[in-house]
């Protein structure tokens, strides 16, 4: 299975939509992307990032699924330079 990298972050950066791990559950509802669409090998780092803020760093879940998310899409976007 391949993944159109670059077709992604286009569109989780799109500029009509407000990024998902900054967005608050209401604006969240309305975005169309988010963990689950994520390429495995993304997604995979996005779960274990997440949970070690949450356990070793003592952040509520929430928090830190969004704090990973953020540092996955940032990782995607320098991996696509």
């Amino acid at each position: 299975m391949t993944y159109d990298v670059t077709a992604l972050l286009d569109q989780l950066f799109d500029d009509t939509a407000v990024m998902v791990c900054t967005a608050s559950p209401r604006i969240r509802s309305r975005l169309s992307l988010g963990p689950e669409d994520l390429p495995m090998d993304w997604r995979i780092e996005w779960e274990e990032r997440a949970a070690i803020m949450e356990y070793d760093g003592g952040l509520p879940r929430d928090r830190a699924e969004r704090a990973a998310l953020e540092d996955i899409f940032r990782l995607m976007r320098e991996a696509e330079k």
